[in-house]
């Protein structure tokens, strides 16, 4: 097994409209650009996490489908971030905050730009809490 000395995190998104996808990244989820070539967008999450876009046409691989992937973010404003993306450029489904069954977690779910989904979550008591 590779021995993996991490030191840091990216997630590619893929996107075809990346004006609409920075916007909704920069604008509407309020992430700073942590680096932008022009053809990707790596916006910082916190500390060495990050979340980038990149433009379908240019990117390293080909994504012929959206809608199996969950992005999910943790905050400590959860309800906070709710009422900001009510209505909100690129925000789509907005569900109701939820408890989820057996764990101290709150979380909504919507659909962003060319069929991403997101879940926004937050842990509120307990070793989870401590760990995310």
């Amino acid at each position: 097994m590779a021995k993996l000395d991490l030191t840091s995190n990216i997630t590619f998104l893929y996107f075809n409209d990346m004006e609409a996808a920075k916007r909704f990244l920069s604008q509407t989820l309020g992430l700073s650009v942590a680096y932008d070539p022009g053809w990707a967008c790596v916006y910082r999450l916190r500390d060495k996490s990050f979340l980038g876009a990149v433009d379908n046409s240019a990117g390293s691989i080909k994504v012929d489908s959206t809608s199996s992937v969950l992005v999910s973010l943790t905050v400590s404003n959860i309800h906070e971030v709710h009422q900001a993306l009510q209505g909100a450029f690129g925000v789509e489904g907005l569900s109701p905050i939820k408890q989820v069954k057996d764990l101290a977690l709150e979380s909504f779910f919507f659909t962003g730009p060319e069929g991403y989904h997101f879940e926004v979550e937050q842990f509120t008591s307990g070793e989870l809490r401590e760990l995310f």
